[in-house]
């Protein structure tokens, strides 16, 4: 491949090209299918840039780190907290290619992709329908079959390193493998590593670990890299031509090493019908391992946002995972999943940017922090519903964000509670709590139909709010509390009558639904625990009691 034609190649996969590095635990390699430039067969994401794999060789495009950080806070307003900033600041990139050229290589090799991922990716680019590419699958393996006679190429990921394996079968010339790098500024080597400087950092290639495989295990064979003219040859001593040689190099990406790993807490979790499994919890920075298609790539600033992943019922394969907030702070409290495998996240947060859906994003006035409720398709690559719920005051936190043994967090320990629950039409139901108790709407904490219209009194009450499936709207919504601090925490369906039983925390002496056929008709003291039985409809609470000890 020529220079010129060389560059024209490496800006056609440029204009469709993420930007941001997500994970590297394992590169993906994706399926070109019109969307990239003809030569190229996949391209995997790298730290920082890309890897494009043709037939006689590949081309890694490595982005500077600086820019991919100074772009990022740009693009989210969030330049070490002043806005302002990011007004001005350039949104160019500085990046660098190169391309590694198999010479006299077979010119067309058979090339096979295996470990093949679930999901797949869809590029609707401009607008001719003709160069659009649609069910682009994803693998974890690439195998140029032939490039040689007798020696064939596979790339794949290894603890999250980028490798590829020469197999040189019985009767190959090795001697005939020559890599000329092309677009590189300097190639030398350096206590047997290939170093390949670029205008935006070096990339390097370590000592090729080469063996045999025998009947007492592998036998490493002596190896190193051989430099002339820009183009790389492999030095192997003694080794026994009648069984398989593998040269295995591993690269590491230096420009963006270690890059800005997330960090995570998990939160919550649930599980699928199919026995597939689900984790919720705050992801601070990018690192977060997002998969092809996700709802949200990347981190959209803020402490943190809520990081969501669903693995299969083995555990082995991530199904999907994916960001979910705005420029503030998110939590997720609850996970449900529902019979289509849909998941429904609840939790809170104080971002104005908060992925919603319909025209009306926000049910209330809303301000400080607010409930949210989010609904994911199946796969993880659409919002089906999302609303953000609350008054102008704190709602979804439990006394306050700091945690101390204190009031209603005595025992929890916890600013987050709230639990999330479906029927078997769909219906979403949550239990959380509000400080925004004022009767004004427009300051308030929005009440529809339920049997508690008004704030018990206290810093809190409890609340128990209904959605259709879609969360379009709020089918109830009612406070649940008497005089002083409530909150509710969990709940749960009646399976005969679909009664609502919520149960929490409360301070309260005069909780509301408790009388004298109660169980407990009177506080036991301290704090206690509460039950209440509320109708499905929402529009009657039909009894409640205290629940605890003098303690």
């Amino acid at each position: 491949m020529n220079l010129k034609n060389y560059i024209f190649f490496l800006f056609s996969c440029l204009s469709f090209l993420p930007i941001f590095a997500q994970n590297f635990n394992t590169i993906e390699f994706i399926e070109n299918k019109g969307q990239w430039d003809e030569r190229v067969r996949y391209m995997g994401q790298v730290p920082g840039g890309a890897m494009f794999i043709h037939s006689k060789g590949y081309t890694v495009l490595q982005h500077n780190s600086q820019d991919l950080e100074e772009l990022r806070a740009a693009m989210h307003g969030h330049i070490h907290g002043d806005e302002s900033k990011a007004k001005g600041i350039s949104k160019s990139i500085r990046s660098h290619a190169y391309n590694v050229e198999f010479l006299n290589a077979n010119p067309a090799p058979i090339v096979i992709a295996d470990k093949a991922l679930p999901g797949f990716s869809n590029y609707f680019i401009g607008n001719d329908p003709s160069k659009w590419a649609t069910e682009c699958r994803t693998f974890q393996g690439i195998t140029v079959q032939n490039l040689y006679p007798n020696i064939d190429l596979r790339y794949y990921t290894d603890e999250g390193l980028l490798k590829y394996d020469l197999i040189v079968k019985p009767g190959a010339d090795l001697s005939k493998v020559a890599m000329r790098y092309n677009g590189v500024e300097k190639l030398e080597i350096r206590n047997k590593i290939l170093n390949v400087k670029t205008s935006v950092g070096d990339l390097q290639e370590l000592e090729p670990f080469t063996y045999q495989s025998t009947e007492k295990g592998r036998k490493q064979v002596p190896n190193k890299y051989v430099i002339k003219n820009n183009i790389v040859k492999f030095d192997v001593k003694d080794y026994d031509k009648r069984s398989n040689l593998i040269i295995d190099p591993t690269w590491i990406f230096t420009s963006y090493a270690g890059g800005n790993p997330a960090a995570n807490w998990g939160f919550t979790a649930t599980y699928g019908p199919d026995g597939s499994m689900f984790g919720g919890g705050i992801v601070q920075g990018q690192g977060f391992p997002v998969s092809t298609g996700a709802i949200q790539s990347i981190f959209a600033g803020g402490d943190w946002d809520i990081g969501v992943i669903k693995l299969s019922p083995d555990g082995s394969t991530r199904m999907y995972a994916t960001y979910i907030g705005g420029r503030g702070i998110e939590q997720p409290h609850s996970l449900v999943v529902d019979q289509q495998g849909n998941l429904v996240i609840a939790g809170r947060t104080n971002s104005a940017e908060y992925p919603t859906t319909g025209a009306v994003g926000t049910i209330g006035p809303g301000g400080g922090y607010d409930i949210v409720v989010t609904k994911l398709n199946a796969t993880g690559t659409a919002l089906i519903g999302s609303k953000k719920i609350g008054g102008t005051l704190n709602d979804g936190v439990n006394i306050s964000t700091s945690r101390a043994r204190s009031s209603l967090q005595y025992n929890y320990g916890d600013d987050g509670r709230s639990e999330v629950i479906v029927d078997a039409a769909g219906n979403i139901y949550l239990a959380s709590s509000t400080q925004s108790g004022s009767s004004d709407p427009a300051v308030g904490f929005p009440i529809v139909g339920g049997f508690q219209s008004t704030f018990g009194g206290g810093q809190q009450d409890g609340v128990l709010l209904k959605f259709p499936p879609d969360v379009s709207a709020l089918t109830f919504s009612s406070f649940l509390g008497g005089s002083d601090n409530d909150a509710a925490y969990v709940l749960s369906l009646h399976p005969a009558n679909g009664n609502i039983y919520v149960a929490g925390g409360t301070e309260s002496g005069n909780f509301p639904g408790v009388n004298g056929t109660s169980l407990y008709s009177s506080p036991r003291g301290g704090i206690d625990g509460f039950v209440s039985i509320i109708s499905n409809n929402g529009s009657s609470l039909i009894r409640s009691t205290y629940m605890g000890t003098s303690g």
